[in-house]
């Protein structure tokens, strides 16, 4: 059983169990499962928003072959998320720039992912604030990227 709550510790990313009880060790372990369904969750609802408003933009874009989205969302905890649908042949957006706009703005890149799927770019990028103190910019940033995609 040991080696079980171990892997679960793992998994989860909590502490060792054995510097707690193991009723508390569970109730951690069920709370952290709920808060990682609850964020599944969420993100589903986040993704079918974008799918949405890409087929909407698709649709009213078609023939001017340009499908490009841009939203950026801060969370309590200073961090930032920004998400960019952009076509493949527009030669103004390139990666290092959109994250030259992100740091600008005050923000320190967390993660990012590129990838491309048919002619559109899929940008999805993490930020956090450099100093929590002074946070970051998210409505420039948000404008920026948009005058730098639009």
């Amino acid at each position: 059983m040991k080696d079980l709550y171990s892997t679960l510790a793992t998994l989860l990313h909590l502490q060792s169990h054995g510097r707690k009880s193991l009723l508390e060790f569970l109730d951690r372990a069920t709370t952290s499962l709920k808060q990682l369904k609850e964020r599944v969750e969420r993100l589903k609802v986040k993704k079918e928003e974008l799918e949405k408003e890409v087929n909407q933009n698709g649709e009213s874009s078609n023939n001017q072959q340009r499908l490009k989205v841009v939203r950026v969302t801060e969370s309590e905890d200073l961090h930032l998320e920004v998400n960019l649908i952009l076509t493949v042949n527009n030669k103004k957006v390139v990666p290092f720039e959109v994250l030259r706009v992100i740091e600008q703005g005050g923000a320190e890149i967390i993660s990012s992912s590129f990838s491309t799927v048919g002619h559109h770019i899929y940008c999805t990028i993490h930020a956090q604030a450099f100093q929590a103190r002074l946070g970051f910019d998210t409505k420039q940033i948000e404008s920026q990227l948009m005058e730098l995609v639009y």
